[in-house]
């Protein structure tokens, strides 16, 4: 008998190490066609010290969101600091901005690493890209006089190359929409030159889609080869905003357990202070700044004060993997759990008789098929990264060529599938550290006259659906935005 049971449990083999095993996270970036910060400082990307890692092949899981208009972004590498290594941000589903398509981010070889190149929406159908010289700083980036009432939203000013010099478009007050986002004109800084990003509107962040959980995959594991990861944890878009921060080096927003001062010498702030220092414009702060102020006035100074407490006391501060939060809510009365649950089951949502969006089951088929087409991304991504490389004649590899100090703001083969086992220990949280200004490299421009470049058809791009709050088109343009405008700016 002792030799039969021997002999069983041989044949079935132990469980993998917790250790070897992915662990989704609570905090982390967000997928950057999700929503980005808009970057106002011209300065060079964030740097990783390796490679990143081959992609993961990711399968969405069996719920969706109802519409066609909602489209399948595959994830990619971030680089993260605590860990010293990567992490991998999940596909998200996505409303793609009407009438616009994703060209997504890549990691690009420089000397001392790898820096990350920012994504960005452009018009759909545009197949000729241009770069351009460095645009000039633009100064007086804060509102003039008072907002003119209080449905308006201050956009900066920006500047146009037009004939062969830039420029400057005032600053404005738009008016503000209740389910629409303005992401105003910007530029985007990649190793051929600089790209505008031309400004639109997006959907209001609760009515963009699914964002799925970041996860943690152990070095053995991305190792090998024809593993297949299906994401099912999503973060609640109410709560996303509660503990929400951006990086406008790296043109991502974070989100979760970034209160200590630590993060503030490396760029990463709460999103709040983009109202005092204008380095970089938040679209999501200003809409949902406004949207609350009409019933809560000081709403603004509760942001304040609730990072304030999050930062002096560890014990109001999120969970920082999902493994974690769940510990935490089992121990809470029913009552109080739903407010900690930042991150929770796709199935959880999907079930709720009250959700912001209705949800429908996809079989097996479609979610192969849906995996597959995702590989189009990857191949448009690497596609960019060729076609940015710096053209002839200029430098190949690119090397940094000065500093500058950037003071912190004050303190404030076979398939498998991949089990989702959080049985990790919580990683302790960072020490506050003194807060230098911190070092940042600053680029050569890459080409001193504009470079155009053919580009293929992007496969993301804006899907019309005419059925529930999607029914509706954006609002037009604003009448202060875009070329139109020029001849009453001021030439540089």
């Amino acid at each position: 008998m002792g030799g039969l049971a021997f002999a069983a449990s041989a044949a079935q083999p132990p469980a993998i190490p917790a250790q070897e095993q992915p662990e989704v996270l609570s905090r982390g970036p967000v997928h950057e066609a999700f929503a980005e910060p808009v970057n106002l400082q011209f300065q060079a990307g964030l740097i990783a010290p390796e490679r990143p890692p081959p992609n993961i092949e990711e399968i969405p899981p069996e719920e969706r969101p109802q519409g066609q208009q909602f489209v399948w972004i595959p994830g990619y590498w971030s680089w993260d600091a605590d860990r010293n290594g990567y992490i991998w941000v999940s596909a998200c589903w996505r409303a793609a901005p009407p009438g616009m398509s994703w060209v997504p981010g890549y990691w690009s070889q420089v000397s001392g690493g790898w820096e990350w190149v920012a994504g960005f929406w452009t018009p759909a159908g545009v197949r000729e890209i241009e770069y351009l010289p460095e645009p000039p700083a633009v100064a007086e980036l804060e509102p003039y006089g008072t907002s003119p009432s209080q449905d308006t939203i201050w956009v900066p000013p920006c500047m146009y190359w037009v004939q062969g010099q830039y420029v400057r478009r005032p600053g404005y007050w738009l008016a503000a929409q209740a389910h629409w986002v303005w992401v105003p004109s910007h530029y985007i800084m990649t190793p051929r030159g600089y790209l505008f990003a031309a400004g639109h509107w997006d959907y209001a962040l609760d009515r963009r889609g699914v964002l799925f959980a970041p996860v943690y995959f152990p070095a053995p594991f991305y190792g090998r080869l024809g593993v297949t990861f299906s994401p099912s944890i999503i973060i609640d878009m109410g709560l996303l905003q509660i503990s929400l921060f951006a990086y406008p080096r790296y043109h991502h927003y974070y989100f979760g357990d970034y209160y200590d001062n630590a993060y503030l010498s490396i760029g990463i702030y709460p999103w709040f202070d983009s109202q005092r220092y204008h380095t970089w414009y938040d679209p999501v702060y200003e809409h949902s700044r406004w949207r609350y102020r009409r019933s809560e006035p000081r709403w603004d100074e509760r942001q304040r004060h609730e990072y304030d407490r999050r930062r002096d006391n560890r014990d109001l501060r999120p969970a920082r993997t999902f493994r974690e939060q769940e510990y935490r809510v089992a121990r809470l009365p029913e009552a109080q759990r739903q407010a900690l649950q930042v991150t929770q089951p796709i199935t959880a949502i999907a079930a709720r008789r009250e959700k912001p969006m209705k949800f429908e089951r996809i079989d097996t088929g479609e979610r192969q098929k849906i995996s597959k087409q995702a590989t189009a991304v990857h191949t448009f991504r690497d596609e960019r990264s060729r076609w940015e490389a710096p053209s002839a004649g200029s430098q190949k590899t690119v090397q940094p060529s000065g500093e500058r100090k950037v003071t912190a703001p004050p303190q404030t083969g076979r398939q498998e599938t991949v089990p989702l086992v959080r049985e990790r220990n919580v990683p302790a949280p960072p020490q506050p550290a003194k807060r230098e200004p911190a070092i940042i490299p600053v680029r050569e421009p890459r080409v001193s006259q504009p470079e155009r470049v053919k580009i293929p058809a992007s496969p993301v791009f804006g899907r019309p659906e005419k059925t529930g709050i999607f029914q509706k088109g954006p609002p037009s343009q604003p009448d202060d935005e875009g070329r139109n405008k020029e001849g009453k700016g001021r030439r540089k």
